[in-house]
This record gives C-alpha cells, structure tokens and sequence, in this order.
C-alpha cells in the first residue's frame, strides 16, 4: 500500500450497527488489486498503517467529480460494530 494510493478517497454509503446508512469519505487503498476502504489508521513510529479496512467490489467502484476521488455503489458495513451471531455467544461460555 503505497503513500500515493492512500491519498486517494472514496464517497461510500456506510452503515454503523443498525443504523440509517449516510454518506461517509473513507481513504482508499490497494493491495494488490483489491480496493479497500479505510475506516481508521494505526500509528507506529510516525508511519501510518491501515487499521480497520473494509473490502470494496472492484465492479461497483467508479471515478468520480476528480481524479483522486472515486465513487462506490455498494454500501460498506463497519465491521467493529456487527452484531454477533447468538451461537457464537453460546459456544464462548
């Protein structure tokens, strides 16, 4: 993931839990070929380091009103905030 692709975003509808999606600006990486969306950024040693990214569908991402801003169909889900599965709760007893 290099310094010029994270200087890159990306308009994404987000949705927290089971909130309303609304329209978030994320930054938007690569690895690889994969886009990714970033919702937070660890730092060490003065470097940045993607925390928490989300996946994107490389099919439903497109340019947008600039050339380093790019738009997304789909709407992303905080994973920090997915609720868990009820037999996962059981098992963790």
């Amino acid at each position: 993931m290099g310094r010029a692709s994270a200087e890159l975003r990306v308009l994404h509808r987000h949705r927290i839990g089971r909130q309303r999606a609304f329209i978030r600006v994320s930054e938007l990486v690569y690895r690889g070929e994969d886009p990714l969306a970033v919702l937070s950024w660890l730092h060490q040693s003065g470097t940045r380091i993607p925390g928490v990214c989300i996946a994107l569908d490389p099919t439903q991402l497109h340019c947008g009103p600039s050339r380093k801003v790019f738009l997304y169909d789909g709407v992303t889900s905080d994973p920090r905030f997915e609720a868990l599965v009820p037999s996962v709760l059981s098992t963790a007893r």
